[in-house]
């Protein structure tokens, strides 16, 4: 008994301590059960900005002049201390119109201490192209962002910057400098130096607000007005808050959400006498205004805020995710009334929001962050509780207190080993366990982890309630996950599991169970009924996933449910849907088809469910067709969801017609719907009387012939139809013939006011459509239909992007447009094969924005017309193009150039050359045996702009590159290629692939600047011996990568008696193969000290690894086809213990599960 008592005594202390730290005061108060009166929300709030006009109208002079630097980009710096406004100002001026209509595009990104280029460099690019960026390579994303911003003018925002190396800064700014003259970026720092690193230019200087700005703020935030009229009796100590708030606006901001419970004179008083101003500011980096809204937050908000201490500066944050955080620690108080607690928490967050301690994202409206003071004053509030880990182990014993750590989180790295967390081992009451960025659920990233963590962590965190191994590559979860018994919230999303632990079902306490995007997954738990807390099962994206257990509906507390799957043997039923009454979100119900009772889908009842508003109805694409048609139509009638429902999907419905509240005009907020695989419905649904449709897809409605009146709703007219509509697509439709709207005129036109994108596809038989009235198209694709529907589109004012592909009898683009959209700036064509010619040469001064043309698989094409402000050009498999003016590819504006399998291709020098100045930056040629590459860079064309040649299965001699700033050249299959030329002292990366000839620079030496050597071999490849490239010189090579070239080697010399290395220091990382007689490696990998990727394959030879190259620092290990090797890395086998620490690790055949990892190391 004692024991336990001292162990009870020992818990309490610990308690009363974290009471001290976290400022925690006794009260008798109680929270009320129902919410104040609250101001909308804090983007409402930050509107009403005072102050700060003449500093706007000031900025807005610089940013909408036509002014240009040297490097055709203007830099102004916005400098100011922390908690002034600098990000509200950029904010003010990057949101008006008068921006918006001056700059073509514009992207807003957070940079913070962390310098990351990569990281910036991929925001800024997902900003402008308004899509996503799969690319891990800083060369290639850069060229993408440089395409993206050539020749616009464009405002680039670069938030809250501290890094004051110039080097850095000047490999950042090298995609801007493509743009049109007007382009500007803002820079927000606090360090004058910053300014002047980045600009040539003074900085303009932010100052503090004046003391009547800074009551007017107060009064906005405190009162909810815009001056204390109705207050006299508190503007005077008002006055004197502001002035102790030193006319920060975040303080004042901060400050005035404390005050908005207080009205009285004596609670102001109370305020502006507190202690807390009194304490030194050097004692902490906290401003006292901030120390005092903290200290007068309500009980149950504390330790919400205190726990956001796991978030770094500028991360950006979900509500949704933070509410589920906070409800595994136990922070959540319960109601009285039968509030959810996910309301709750809801309704902490607004709390917070509304006292400015969270504030609405720049960049992404959904998400959330705080603001760098708030942030340290989250991290000083909670003291030695939260730990931050970094990849330095000192640092991380340095700053961690083990006794009393709780909640540790870490920034997610490529590969994660065990060093890191070692610390951890320690911290015997850990509750939360996150890597940031809690994985998106898109997949787009994936991280490794090795095995050895996982393993040595899990018995370590038997108190805790967080974890998460989110987006991480693990493939299996010990039975020690069990003992984890108050887990409250696992993440396991994006990893590669494909069975969990039937061990997972004693984990009783679970709230939150994340397996979305783990796309190997096949089970659940058998026992998942035991889990009778759990409230959110998040399984989207989990296509092996093709059972669902039986005892589903007992988990009646589930709220989020993203998928099921009606089994045909009764583990999981429709039915089990009833019991689950409080689902929200999204819901996909899949292999329909094997409900073969009405009853049962009655049953699940998704009418009464008010909070689902995504559905998808699937049945399976191969199911027997045979199934009756009627009870396939009655099923689905008994599947009407909510009326509150946002998006529905149905697929592969075998009925011949669907049912009437498909599209019933009662569902006032569908935005969405998606009919695909219908293959029996012969008429489409009534769906133009829906008021909030933005979103219409309708694909392989094979039985549909005709489209008409039906569509609009018998009770509205095509005038009347479709109001909202933005995006709509007929695909895969082969017996669509004819598509008729009958005006109440009686004319066969219709009216899309707001269509933004239209896509015909697929459908072959189409020979007439109404004249569509289509003021808002931007967006135009037709593939697979005749030049004749082509024909049918007029007056196009807002068309900028045109796809046709397989436009049947199309010989030129002047048959189907009377008049050109003015506007259009992207066109391409595809397998157009009566194509012979685009236009006139009176077309392009109608053209005046085409700036990206592509042209494939248009084997008629004869000729290319003049284009002078074209961007980018592609012309691939055009088998009847031979001979073109070089003034035509050579174009004064053209930045990137590729040609690819035009066999017959040659280039002709004009008589008469103007210009002889080029913008291209990449070119590309495969495939072009006749094209002259001499002809070209020989010419009297200058190619400085020239940043990155990829030349592959073409007959060249390369005598002289006139490319002296060429940073990339790539050469495959080129078999005349003997040497390469000089003069290429800027080159980062060289990639010579199944060249015949040997491949040597002159003397031998390459460029200093060489940051990736890439050679692979063919069979008459002979290379030199490895000492002689003098590649340990080098300092800047980080990649390196040597396939084949040495038949008969059977190890590397040149670094044994003579004591230097081949390779130099900088490696990061080797990949070496198809060398048939290696058996040594000791002396290539010596001294590589900061190598993290080695891959090794085809060495059937190599028997033996130098362990110290495996230890402590490779991140990535990879071997294939080498038999000797591979049985010594098995597990329990003599490398087991070297390599087991690796995260990413790949053995024989064991390919897929690194292939994430090699794009990273080994891209091109």
């Amino acid at each position: 008994m004692t024991p336990k008592v001292d162990e009870i005594t020992r818990r309490l202390e610990s308690l009363k301590e974290q009471i001290k730290i976290l400022h925690l005061v006794e009260t008798v108060a109680k929270r009320p059960n129902k919410t104040r009166d609250r101001l909308p929300s804090t983007s409402l709030v930050e509107s009403y900005v005072y102050g700060r006009e003449n500093d706007k109208e000031e900025l807005l002079k610089l940013l909408l002049s036509n002014e240009s630097s040297d490097d055709q980009v203007v830099v102004i710096p916005i400098v100011g201390m922390g908690g002034v406004g600098k990000t509200t100002l950029a904010q003010m001026v990057y949101n008006d119109d008068r921006v918006n209509e001056f700059f073509d595009s514009k992207a807003w990104a957070c940079v913070s201490d962390d310098f990351d280029i990569f990281g910036v460099t991929k925001t800024i690019l997902r900003a402008i192209t308004s899509g996503g960026c799969d690319y891990e390579d800083l060369n290639m994303v850069q060229v993408k962002l440089s395409e993206a911003l050539t020749r616009k003018r464009f405002l680039i925002v670069l938030d809250d910057v501290w890094n004051e190396k110039y080097e850095d800064w000047d490999i950042l700014r090298r995609p801007f400098l493509v743009g049109s003259s007007g382009s500007k970026i803002i820079v927000t720092t606090r360090h004058h130096r910053v300014a002047s690193v980045m600009s040539s230019t003074a900085g303009y200087s932010l100052k503090e607000l004046t003391d009547d700005e800074s009551l007017c703020l107060l009064a906005r935030h405190a009162l909810g007005r815009t001056n204390f009229d109705r207050y006299p009796n508190l503007e005077g100590i008002g006055r004197s808050i502001v002035r102790k708030c030193k006319n920060l606006p975040l303080a004042v901001k901060t400050l005035g959400g404390l005050l908005r419970a207080r009205s009285t004179p004596d609670e102001w008083t109370d305020i502006l006498n507190s202690e807390i101003w009194e304490i030194k500011e050097d004692q902490s980096d906290i401003l006292p205004a901030l120390r005092l809204s903290y200290y007068h937050l309500p009980a149950h908000l504390k330790p919400c805020f205190a726990y956001c201490s796991i978030f770094p500066k500028d991360y950006e944050f979900d509500k949704y995710e933070l509410v589920l955080l906070w409800m595994a620690e136990g922070f959540l108080e319960e109601s009285k009334a039968s509030d959810l607690m996910e309301d709750i928490g809801d309704n902490y967050f607004k709390e917070l929001l509304m006292r400015s301690f969270f504030q609405q994202s720049s960049s992404n409206s959904s998400r959330f962050v705080m603001h760098d003071l708030i942030n340290d004053l989250a991290r000083y509030v909670a003291g030695d509780f939260c730990s931050r880990l970094t990849d330095d182990l000192e640092e991380n014993i340095k700053c961690t207190i083990l006794d009393k750590v709780r909640y540790a989180s870490f920034t997610s790295s490529w590969y994660e080993a065990s060093q890191k967390f070692k610390t951890l081992q320690k911290a015997k009451h850990l509750r939360s366990f996150l890597p940031l960025p809690i994985f998106a659920e898109d997949g787009s990233d994936e991280f490794y982890i090795a095995k050895k963590v996982i393993a040595e962590l899990l018995p370590e965190l038997r108190y805790s309630r967080v974890l998460s191994f989110g987006g991480y590559a693990i493939s299996e979860l010990p039975d020690s996950i069990s003992e984890l018994i108050h887990l409250r919230y696992l993440n396991l999303s994006g990893t590669r599991l494909k069975l969990l632990p039937e061990s997972m079902s004693n984990l009783c306490n679970l709230q939150t169970l994340r397996l979305g995007n783990c796309r190997e997954l096949i089970n659940l738990p058998v026992g998942i009924r035991k889990l009778i807390n759990l409230r959110h099962l998040e399984n989207s994206n989990t296509s092996q996933l093709h059972e669902m257990p039986s005892g589903i509906d007992q988990l009646t507390s589930l709220q989020t449910l993203s998928k099921v799957v009606v089994s045909k043997h009764g583990a999981f039923r429709l039915k089990d849907l009833g019991n689950l009454s409080l689902l929200a979100g999204s819901l996909a119900i899949l292999e329909l088809q094997n409900v073969t009772n009405v009853q049962e889908a009655r049953d699940a009842n998704l009418k009464d469910k008010r909070d689902l508003d995504k559905i998808v109805l699937a049945w399976n694409s191969e199911y027997d067709d045979s199934l009756s048609k009627v009870l396939q139509q009655d099923l689905l009638e008994a599947l009407r969801p909510h009326t509150n429902l946002t998006s529905l999907e149905i697929e592969f419905y075998k009925g011949d017609k669907f049912s009437s509240w498909v599209g019933d005009y009662s569902f006032t907020k569908l935005v969405k719907v998606s009919l695909r695989g219908c293959t029996h419905c012969k008429c489409l649904p009534s769906l133009g009387q829906l008021p909030a449709l933005k979103d219409l897809s309708i694909q392989s409605m094979l039985e549909v012939k005709a489209v008409g009146t039906e569509l609009c709703g018998k009770d509205c007219s095509w005038e009347f139809s479709f109001p909202s509509l933005e995006s709509l697509t007929f695909d895969d439709m082969p017996e669509w013939e004819e598509w008729t709207c009958l005006s109440s005129a009686g004319e066969n036109e219709c009216h899309f006011p707001l269509l933004r994108k239209l896509c015909i596809s697929r459908c072959p038989k189409l020979k007439s459509i109404p004249v569509l009235h289509l003021p808002s198209l931007s967006e135009l694709k037709l593939d697979e239909c005749s030049v004749g529907i082509a024909k049918c589109f007029y007056n196009l004012t807002s068309l900028n992007k045109l796809e046709f592909w397989q436009i049947i009898g199309l010989a030129s683009l002047e048959d189907v447009f009377m008049q050109f959209p003015s506007g259009l700036e992207d066109i391409a064509l595809r397998s157009c094969h009566q194509l012979k010619n685009l236009w006139g040469s009176s077309t392009t001064r109608v053209l005046p924005m085409l700036k990206y043309l592509t042209i494939e698989s248009c084997s008629a094409l004869q000729s290319l017309p003049t284009l002078s402000g074209l961007n980018r050009l592609r012309i691939s498999f055009c088998s009847a193009l031979s001979c073109l003016p070089m003034d035509k590819l050579l174009l004064p504006q053209l930045r990137h150039l590729e040609i690819f399998d035009c066999h017959k291709l040659n280039l002709t020098p004009e008589i008469v050359i103007e210009d002889t100045s080029t913008s291209i930056e990449g070119l590309q040629i495969f495939g072009c045996p006749c094209l002259n590459l001499r002809t070209m860079l020989g010419s009297v064309y200058s190619f400085a702009s020239l940043r990155s040649l990829d030349i592959r299965d073409c007959d060249y001699h390369l005598d002289q590159l006139p490319t002296p700033n060429l940073e990339r050249l790539y050469l495959c299959r080129c078999k005349n290629v003997s040497y390469l030329p000089s003069g290429l002292g800027r080159l980062r990366s060289l990639q010579l692939s199944f060249c015949s000839s040997p491949l040597l620079f002159p003397q031998g030496d390459f460029p200093p600047s060489l940051e990736g050597l890439y050679i692979e071999g063919g069979e008459n490849l002979q290379l030199k011996p490895l000492s002689e490239w003098g590649l340990n010189r080098l300092t800047s090579l980080e990649r390196f990568r040597i396939r084949g070239g040495y038949p008969e080697l059977e190890s590397f010399s040149g670094s044994g008696d003579d004591g230097f290395a081949l390779l130099p220091p900088t490696l990061r990382s080797v990949d070496i193969g198809d060398l048939p007689n290696l058996k040594s490696l000791s002396t290539l990998l010596r001294g590589l000290t900061a190598l993290k990727g080695l891959r090794i394959f085809g060495c059937p030879k190599l028997g033996s690894l130098p362990k110290e190259s495996l230890r402590n620092q490779l991140k990535l290990l990879r071997i294939d086809t080498c038999p000797l090797l591979e049985k010594r890395c098995l597990m329990d086998r003599d490398y087991w213990r070297v390599i087991e620490d690796i995260p990413c690790v790949g053995i024989g055949s064991d390919l897929q599960r690194v292939y994430t990892c090699l794009c990273i190391y080994f891209s091109f």
